[in-house]
Formats: structure tokens, sequence, C-alpha cells
């Protein structure tokens, strides 16, 4: 065996070629010992299947200024694919690059991998700016996301602080059997500005997955479930258990456009969310329909925030746009949802609480136990309707707790 590599540790030299090393060589498992003062990194560390990257857990992990790479991504097979690519955003293409050098083939799949610990500071101030908000996709196709994991199954990340990001902390595509457990979210400030600055994000084609125990506020979702978005392709089976955040974006996401979100779960989720606490909804202008069914929610205790000064400038059209705490949006179908203790302490906005827009449909809605203290000075709509609802039952809600502005076929005490 070669002559271990040196860790600095010191934040000034550069320990990437040392912690792969010790990744390459350490069989199936790496604990770092604490740094002096930092360890700093300006290359992806790979992380091969059957393997866990250990750091104490308040180590911090820094990217070099103008790296303008991810910290971390799993080990891939390079077996290009041809795949139809329509539509694409300039961000789309850019994430393309990456994925069109890498087998989409489970066989392929890197898997049973871990990282727990540390605090992965992303430096966002000292990177190239946000390239989703500038449009700016250099020939390196540098996309500005802290973490990639494209085509894996049984993956774990847990007990960790993500810091700093300049869009999504984390990205994953075609992923399965994973768990995302006792992670805080460390934003301070964006490139330029505090925006698509995501915590968790799922492209499409990932399955079977746990969220748990995340805190801290993001500039946009804290988790996104994206199904359109990426290589494209259905969600399911995710389990979200666990969010507090305080004047962040939204807490949970959903957005498709021709494949499927199901059989989702999301409680305990508490907080105040400027945008909206979750979100239903399609975003992409295609002729098509955004998709949802087996979604249940409970347990939230949520209201609307004031949006800080770093959270102004990048509203841009939607500054003066108060979204809902539950937004069902436009040309959004929702096969079943059931919601099932949703209470609302209000001081900031008197939006409604659960709002289903004109060109949404719910086929099953479900609502139970729906409670709001309202202490701004306008009355609160606990449940607006002004989209099409084929049956809806409400119990335990406060009294004229829906105002129905479109179609109910049929309603159930």
């Amino acid at each position: 065996m070669e002559i271990p590599m040196i860790l600095y540790g010191d934040g000034i030299h550069d320990d990437t070629s040392a912690i792969q090393w010790y990744i390459d060589n350490s069989g199936c498992e790496l604990l770092l010992p604490p740094p002096k003062v930092r360890y700093l990194i300006s290359k992806p560390l790979i992380l091969p299947s059957q393997f866990k990257l250990k750091l104490p857990r308040y180590a911090e992990i820094k990217l070099a200024d103008g790296a303008n790479c991810f910290m971390v991504q799993n080990k891939t097979v390079e077996k290009p694919a041809s795949r139809l690519r329509d539509f694409l955003t300039p961000s789309q293409k850019a994430f393309w690059y990456y994925c069109d050098l890498l087998s989409i083939d489970s066989d392929d799949a890197c898997h049973d991998f871990e990282i727990e610990g540390g605090i992965w500071n992303f430096n966002n101030k000292n990177q190239t700016q946000n390239p989703i908000y500038t449009g700016n996709f250099d020939e390196s196709r540098y996309i500005g996301h802290g973490m990639f994991f494209y085509n894996v199954r049984n993956f774990r990340i847990a007990n960790l602080t993500l810091k700093d990001p300049v869009n999504y902390a984390v990205m994953i595509d075609t992923a399965s059997y994973f768990t995302f457990e006792n992670i805080v979210f460390d934003f301070n400030d964006g490139n330029p500005i505090a925006s698509n600055m995501d915590g968790i994000h799922l492209n499409g084609n990932c399955h079977f997955g746990t969220m748990r125990n995340l805190k801290g506020a993001c500039y946009d979702d804290l988790i996104a479930l994206n199904a359109h978005e990426g290589t494209g392709g259905d969600i399911t089976n995710i389990e979200i258990d666990g969010i507090f955040a305080e004047s962040c974006h939204s807490a949970v996401r959903l957005l498709t456009d021709d494949h499927r979100i199901s059989h989702i779960t999301i409680s305990n989720v508490f907080g105040t969310y400027y945008q909206y606490c979750i979100g239903f909804t399609k975003y992409y202008p295609r002729e098509t329909e955004g998709f949802f069914d087996a979604i249940s929610v409970t347990n939230v205790h949520a209201s609307k925030s004031r949006r800080l000064p770093i959270q102004e400038a990048h509203m841009g059209r939607f500054k003066h746009h108060h979204f809902p705490l539950i937004d069902i949006q436009n040309f959004t179908r929702v096969k079943r949802l059931r919601i099932d203790g949703l209470h609302r302490r209000e001081y900031e906005n008197p939006v409604p609480t659960v709002f289903v827009a004109k060109n949404a449909t719910a086929e099953h809605l479900i609502l139970r136990d729906i409670s709001c203290e309202n202490f701004t000075q306008s009355p609160i709509t606990e449940v607006l309707n002004r989209g099409t609802v084929q049956t809806l039952s409400m119990a335990d809600c406060p009294q004229n707790a829906l105002v129905n502005e479109g179609t109910i076929s049929k309603l159930i005490p």
C-alpha cells in the first residue's frame, strides 16, 4: 500500500486528494479525525458502494473559493444513453450534461453508502453566482448544487449541517430506499440573492424514501418533490416526518407535470413560511395536468411569516402574491388528499388556510380538525374552494369554515 497522504485540516491546504485517498483505501468505512481548523476541498468527494464516510458532528468541511463543483457525489458507471429531452430549461440542460455520461441501469446503481456528521459549508459567496438565477451556464455546466446523487439505492445522510449552498443543498435523481435524518439547514445569505436555495430536492424516479427531523429555514423549498425535473418520472412512497423552520420559503413542494406523485405522508410540520407551507403545483406551461394521489398530511402547526430583507429581493412577480398555507394550484388534479390536524396561529397574513384554485380538481378531499387563531385585522377563510371538488368530507372544523366559489359535487359532514 502507498504511504498515506497527509490530512492538513488547517483550512488553508487542500485536503481533497488526501480525503479521497482514504476513501479509496479504507475498506468500507472512513472516520475523519477532528481537523485543527476545518477541512478544505476543491473537487467532489466520490463515494463508492458499501461505504460510510463519517466526520465528528461539528467538524467543518468547506468548499474552496472558486471550486464551482459539488462537494460530494456517488461513484457512477459511465454508459451514455440516448434520451428524449424536450422543453428543457438551461438548468435542466446543464443537469443532463452529467446524466448523459452516466448509466441509468439499476444494475449499475451505487448502493449502500452513508454520510454522517460534519458541517458541510458550500461557501456560496465565494463560488460563481447562482446560474439558475442568472441564467449564466458556462461550458463547465456548473449548476451550483452542494451534493449530487444519481442512480443510487439504499443510502443514508444523517446528523449533519448543510451550510450556505449556491442553490440546492442536496439533489437526488433516480433513487430508492434512502434516508435523510437529523439535518440542520444553516442558510445565511444567497449569491447573488437568497433564491433557489432548496434543502433536499428530489427529481423524478425517486421511491421509498424517509426524511425526518429537518431543522432550519431554506430560501426555497425545504423539501422539493419535483417529478417533472431531472430524468423525469414518478415519485412514490415518501415519508416526511418532522420539519421545524422559522421564516422559511416553504416546507414541502410537490411538483409534477406529466408524471405522478403518490403515496406521500407529511407529518409533524412546525413553523412559519412566507410562500406556502405545502404546495401542490404544476409550474411548467405544458398542456398537461399535474397528478397527485394518496397524500396524507397530519399534525401541522404552521402560519405565514413576514419575509426578511434578504428574502425580499428574489420574490419578483410573486412579491405581492399572497399564497395560502396549503395551496392546490391551477391545473393540478389531486385524487386522494387527507389533511388531519392543521392548526394555525396567524399574526401576519389573513390568506386562506386550505385553497383549491379555479382550474384545480380534488376528487376526494378529507379535512379533519382544522383550526385557526386569527390575530390579524381581517377575517380568515379556513377552506376556500374555487375549483372542482368531487367529494369533500369535513369534520371537527369551525362552523362556516368552508367558502365555496367553485363546484362541490358531494359534501359529507
